[in-house]
């Protein structure tokens, strides 16, 4: 686990950043800003990463801390992205190269069936970009900005 702190801490991002939470080496609290662009833009939006013992075996829960609206990311924060799932996670993905696919994820969200965990924004997505960019960025200011 320290070897993958170092790692954050040696190449900083503009993008993301992480650390460890209290004393436990396995869980972090990140930080993922909002893509110029989209509707997150200029949010910052706080998650929580729980790493189990056999990391990299296995990959990390990670949800959202910080309320998004988006059709990868359940009510409860949690997140739905393929390199998270146990029958898809590569144990050479990097926690960096985890956080920028997440950031990505903001930039272009999944929604193909079967991809998402909130149907009904996805259908927003596709059908309605315009009210789903209003909501995101409403929720961003909200829940992700100061002031």
């Amino acid at each position: 686990m320290r070897r993958y702190l170092l790692d954050l801490q040696r190449n900083p991002s503009p993008i993301y950043s992480a650390g460890v939470e209290a004393d436990d080496v396995y869980v972090w609290t990140a930080t993922i800003t909002g893509p110029q662009g989209t509707p997150y833009e200029g949010g910052v939006f706080f998650l929580c990463i729980i790493f189990p013992p056999d990391f990299p075996w296995k990959p990390p829960k990670v949800h959202f801390r910080t309320p998004i609206f988006h059709p990868n990311v359940s009510h409860r924060g949690n997140i739905f992205h393929p390199m998270l799932m146990p029958d898809t996670w590569c144990i050479t993905t990097s926690v960096a190269q985890m956080l920028m696919s997440l950031a990505q994820m903001l930039l272009h969200p999944l929604v193909a069936e079967g991809d998402v965990v909130r149907e009904e924004v996805a259908v927003m997505y596709r059908e309605d970009r315009a009210s789903y960019e209003e909501l995101a960025r409403s929720f961003t200011k909200i829940h992700a900005m100061d002031g």
